[in-house]
């Protein structure tokens, strides 16, 4: 009797786990998502010691099914090449910017490259 006990709770913690992985997938997964994100921090590589506080709002347009990533700021859109996505993860860049998101916690990198200036963007994305 004890040993089925144990099977039937070894059975209901598994389907506990099961049930709580597809609750947190994204139910949006086939359909695009816009992501509203602020940049919080600046810094320059032109020069090691630069830092500035921002506050900058972007809006990141995600779709999976279609493997695309948007990125719009004061006002452009630019879609990203290169675009991967994994449960980590969300990734992709162009030659002129790049993005990296932690999708558990929303944290962003944005980097901006130009011909004299390269510049890395901090920040967190809402993903209610």
């Amino acid at each position: 009797m004890r040993r089925r006990l144990q099977r039937h709770k070894t059975l209901e913690v598994a389907a506990t786990a099961i049930a709580a992985f597809f609750l947190f997938l994204p139910v949006s997964e086939a359909a695009p998502r816009q992501l509203n994100c602020t940049l919080t921090t600046l810094e320059s590589t032109a020069d090691p010691n630069f830092t500035e506080v921002e506050s900058r709002s972007i809006a990141i347009t995600v779709d999976q099914a279609a493997k695309t990533i948007a990125v719009s700021q004061e006002g452009a859109a630019q879609a990203l090449d290169h675009v991967t996505f994994s449960q980590l993860t969300i990734n992709g860049y162009t030659n002129t910017l790049s993005l990296g998101m932690d999708t558990s916690s929303g944290d962003l990198v944005l980097q901006s490259y130009g011909p004299n200036s390269n510049k890395t963007e901090f920040g967190t994305c809402n993903l209610e």
